[in-house]
């Protein structure tokens, strides 16, 4: 089984589902290429080469079929791979992610990622995406540009109070661990162009696999949500009532997926 991150996040994000989840199965947490200890992308990546990312690392450790649960953008990476390989995953969860559109300025990602893409990707259009990149290695600019280890705890205290989590210690060291780990270099920008070209909603309403979408239920009203049953799609929807980080808002979630992953192919 991967774990795939948020934007801005690292495979700590994983938090409160490793516990009930790793007593079955083995838990791979993967960072995002180039954000983390992962190595980076040497190429803007297509829809299919995100997939290739998580084929490859499947090739190394010669698994067949894998169980996919990916959070945010890190959901539509396991997406890519679930649209490419569509036999190769026996089953797919999608804590709130691919049934959007990626937005112009996505909120979800960390500042300053948000205005940063948008403006990388217009650059890019115009030939000049090297410029600034050259500029963003010679800063190597951390993942929050003001961000200093004395301010983390108050950014702490303010993301859990903005999304309405309980502070667990889990969470805090997911989010520590981000803060030192996550920066903004050359080569990450290009996993950010991929992402931002995306189009996950046609792949969503194609899906294949088994899929597990937990999702807010005041995002229910996306078109491609209500859609589902109309489609015929092989995937079970789960409403959390809260924000985007489902799996912290709602602990229990980790219990749906391994219910989800005993009973649902």
């Amino acid at each position: 089984m991967i774990f795939l991150p948020a934007m801005g996040w690292t495979a700590e994000s994983a938090g409160p589902l490793v516990s009930v989840l790793e007593e079955r199965y083995h838990f791979h947490r993967l960072d995002l290429p180039g954000l983390g200890r992962s190595e980076p992308l040497s190429k803007i990546p297509t829809w299919k080469d995100l997939a290739l990312w998580i084929h490859q690392y499947c090739e190394q450790h010669q698994w067949n079929q894998v169980r996919i649960i990916g959070h945010s953008l890190g959901g539509i990476m396991a997406l890519a791979y679930a649209d490419h390989f569509p036999d190769r995953v026996y089953q797919l969860v999608l804590l709130d992610a691919g049934y959007q559109p990626i937005p112009r300025f996505p909120q979800d990602i960390a500042t300053p990622f948000r205005y940063l893409v948008p403006a990388v990707n217009i650059l890019a259009s115009l030939g000049g995406v090297k410029l600034l990149t050259r500029w963003i290695g010679e800063r190597r600019v951390p993942g929050n540009a003001l961000s200093v280890p004395d301010m983390w705890e108050q950014e702490f205290q303010e993301f859990v109070e903005h999304q309405h989590l309980l502070i667990t210690n889990e969470l805090r060291e997911a989010f520590y661990t981000a803060r030192k780990l996550v920066t903004i270099n050359p080569l990450a920008v290009n996993l950010l162009l991929g992402i931002y070209r995306s189009k996950p909603v046609t792949a969503f309403s194609r899906l294949k696999p088994a899929t597990l979408l937990v999702v807010p239920e005041h995002m229910t009203h996306y078109s491609p949500l209500t859609q589902i049953d109309e489609k015929g799609l092989p995937i079970l929807l789960y409403e959390v009532n809260g924000g985007h980080f489902v799996h912290y808002a709602h602990p229990e979630v980790a219990y749906v997926i391994r219910d989800f992953f005993d009973h649902w192919n």
